[in-house]
């Protein structure tokens, strides 16, 4: 439990950098694919670290609702209170937050179950840390993007990759699919070099490439089509398509990138 919220701790770190330097005016300009701002983006973090800190105290049955009930969630589920708020005091309420989310992980059982989407089984402490991580990566990349720089990406994604492989059945039952019993094998690259790896070693459907790329692909930023990673195999084409590593209904596709 201790490395997963170390982790979190260190990726809030690298998006507190990212967005600290920021002018005023730059965090109502679009972030996201979506059109959130710099602003939506944050408060959209910052209001489901919250909720995970009250859904952790037994206040509340899911995320939404309860985001919704103090924060206001609009239809793409953007947070519209503090929007009032400029950039500078929306950071500091986030670091605020995410303060007492670490100590909240700690404090908990990492074994204990919590709920968070609705209709979906509770998770465990533990997960939900691992969740959190790969959200706030999810949503930096947004931030990345909509600066012109690369998403930073370290070790810390194995979180991600991970609820990559974890939430397969998952990301088929929500896109009306049923998960068959063809092995798929994952063969990627973390950054350091070192290998991460998933499914049978003479598995033929394979995805083979870099963490970064899968990674983009699990939270829906990127299609596969535009990654350098090798696809082989219908099954391994298909889990390619709806893999998605945040709970809730299957997220639209990322546009294509236009061929030069």
């Amino acid at each position: 439990m201790e490395r997963v919220v170390t982790d979190l701790i260190a990726e809030q770190a690298q998006v507190d950098t990212l967005v600290g330097e920021l002018a005023e005016d730059q965090w109502s300009a679009p972030a996201a694919t979506c059109d959130w701002t710099f602003k939506e983006e944050l408060a959209h973090i910052a209001a489901y670290d919250w909720a995970a800190i009250e859904l952790m105290k037994g206040n509340g049955e899911s995320v939404n609702e309860l985001a919704d009930a103090h924060f206001g969630l609009d239809e793409s589920y953007s947070a519209t209170a503090y929007l009032d708020r400029t950039g500078t005091q929306l950071l500091d309420w986030w670091r605020e937050v995410r303060c007492r989310l670490a100590v909240a992980f700690l404090d908990n059982d990492p074994k204990a179950r919590v709920p968070w989407a609705a209709g979906a089984p509770p998770m465990s402490v533990r997960s939900l840390a691992t969740a959190r991580l790969m959200e706030l990566w999810a949503h930096s990349v947004d931030l990345y993007d909509a600066l012109g720089l690369e998403p930073l990406v370290t070790d810390r994604i194995a979180h991600t990759l991970f609820l990559t492989w974890q939430a397969r059945p998952h990301a088929y039952r929500i896109n009306g699919l049923e998960l068959p019993d063809t092995p798929v094998r994952l063969e990627l690259t973390l950054p350091s070099g070192a290998p991460w790896v998933r499914g049978p070693e003479d598995a033929v459907d394979r995805i083979v490439g870099t963490a970064r790329d899968w990674a983009l692909v699990g939270v829906r930023r990127r299609r596969w089509q535009d990654t350098d990673l090798a696809v082989t195999g219908d099954e391994a084409r298909r889990y390619a398509d709806v893999v998605q590593a945040f709970a809730g209904e299957a997220a639209t596709p990322p546009a294509r990138t236009p061929v030069a």
